[in-house]
C-alpha cells in the first residue's frame, strides 16, 4: 500500500509574511522619525527666530523613543497593521496643531508627506502594499 502525506506550511508562510510587513512598516517609522526630529530642531517655529522659543531637544530626543516619552510601535488588528510614531511631550500636540494662542508649528505631519515616497518603498521591500497613509492626531498621557 502506498501513503502520501500531505503537509501544510500555510501557518510558517503567514508568519513570515506578517514578520516581512512589519520589518517594513518598522522602518517606515523609522523614515518619518528620523525626519520629524529634523523638523522640531529647526530654527523656531515655521523657521521664524523668536525671542520665546528656545529648543531644549526634548521633543526631538522623545520622537519614537520606545523606552521614555516617545511612541513607536506596531499595532495588529484582523485587517490592519500600522505603525505609530509619536511623542509623550505634551506639547508636541501643541506645537502640531497650533493653540488658541500659538500660531501651529507642524512637524510630525510634515515628516509624513516629504518622506511619502521613501515610506511607500520601504513598505514594498518588506512585501506589503500600501493602501493609505493616514495620519492621526492624539497626545498620550505618561503611563
Amino acid at each position: 500500500m502506498t501513503e502520501v502525506i500531505i503537509k501544510s506550511y500555510r501557518k510558517e508562510r503567514e508568519k513570515e509574511i506578517i514578520d516581512n510587513l512589519e520589518k517594513g512598516l518598522s522602518n517606515a517609522g523609522m523614515i518619518v522619525a528620523r525626519q520629524a526630529k529634523k523638523n522640531v530642531t529647526r530654527p523656531g517655529p515655521s523657521g521664524i527666530l523668536n525671542h520665546w522659543w528656545r529648543d531644549t531637544g526634548e521633543l526631538a530626543g522623545s520622537i519614537a523613543d520606545e523606552g521614555g516619552n516617545g511612541v513607536f510601535r506596531i499595532e495588529k488588528t484582523i485587517n490592519e497593521v500600522a505603525v505609530l510614531v509619536g511623542t509623550k511631550v505634551k506639547y508636541g500636540l501643541y506645537l502640531e496643531f497650533g493653540t488658541p494662542r500659538m500660531p501651529p508649528y507642524p512637524w510630525l505631519f510634515p515628516a509624513v508627506e516629504s518622506k511619502r515616497e521613501e515610506i511607500k518603498e520601504a513598505i514594498k521591500s518588506g512585501g506589503g502594499e500600501l493602501k493609505e497613509i493616514e495620519i492621526v492626531g492624539g497626545i498620550w498621557e505618561k503611563e
